[in-house]
């Protein structure tokens, strides 16, 4: 019986050693005009998402994200370039971050991007 309760904890800390753990990221706009956001997500499972968002004065945009995502903020060509299905990263832009666990709640201010 003792064995058996071993190898079951053994499996469930394993299990939850690989589970996918997210960290939330917020975008905030400090700006007195609207802002133009454009992500370009890649996920550690190599999918990408584009997400585009005109952001008001004082609105925050949350995301759910892996560990791990890289997360590109694009300019005007690199969105037309990323909306037509091309893979920025061909470019050799790197990412503007890359999640870690301890970005989970980080809030990044608009007006320190630089493009």
């Amino acid at each position: 019986m003792k064995i058996l309760a071993f190898i079951l904890s053994l499996f469930l800390f394993a299990f939850s050693a690989s589970a996918q753990e997210n960290s939330n990221i917020s975008f905030s706009n400090d700006y007195k005009d609207v802002y133009h956001l454009s992500l370009i997500i890649y996920t550690p499972d190599g999918k990408m998402q584009t997400r585009v968002s005109n952001l008001a004065p004082n609105e925050i945009k949350s995301y759910s994200l892996p560990v791990n995502t890289e997360i590109y903020i694009a300019d005007n060509k690199q969105e037309a370039f990323a909306m037509k299905g091309n893979d920025i990263k061909s470019t050799g832009v790197k990412p503007y971050l890359v999640l870690k666990e301890s970005d989970a709640k980080l809030v990044i201010q608009l007006s320190s991007i630089n493009l």
